[in-house]
């Protein structure tokens, strides 16, 4: 009986001292039969700011960080996901488009937290309205919705 006693006492030790992997977890909640939709990587000068800007200026949230210290992150908003990486996996300046019902509602939010509105809304050619956002690192998110919502 004190056998197994101290054996479960070791296994929930051993449990507790595992490290969480959130990209592990990704991959096991990934949607679809084959693949899953796509998740963009940017490369970010300081990550403690760039969670700072999406959470309290794009209304994103923090999901997860991962690393010690942490240099790798999830944000979301919604069903919009973007990872994060503190100076690696590409350069700065990635583009990435985000569907939403409004993007005329959506710029009067940015437009009152202080947001980096490089185009403010404009309907395309292609039918729909458009706004570029962009970060403290120069990545950009091409906003858009239909032109008739």
């Amino acid at each position: 009986m004190r056998r197994a006693f101290v054996l479960s006492i070791v296994l929930a030790l051993v449990g507790c001292t595992s490290k969480r992997s959130p990209l592990r977890e990704e991959a096991r909640a990934a949607h679809g039969p084959e693949m899953s939709h796509a998740i963009p990587i940017f490369n970010v000068h300081s990550l403690k700011v760039s969670q700072q800007y999406y959470r309290d200026v794009l209304g994103f949230k923090v999901e997860w960080e991962a690393g010690e210290p942490p240099d790798f992150t999830a944000v979301i908003r919604a069903e919009a996901r973007i990872f994060m990486c503190q100076g690696c996996q590409g350069n700065p300046g990635a583009w990435i488009m985000i569907f939403t019902h409004d993007v005329d509602e959506l710029h009067k939010e940015y437009k009152r937290k202080g947001a980096i509105i490089r185009m403010p809304p404009t309907t395309m050619p292609w039918q729909l309205r458009e706004m570029h956002i962009s970060d403290r690192d120069g990545n950009v998110i091409r906003f858009a919705s239909d032109t008739e919502h």
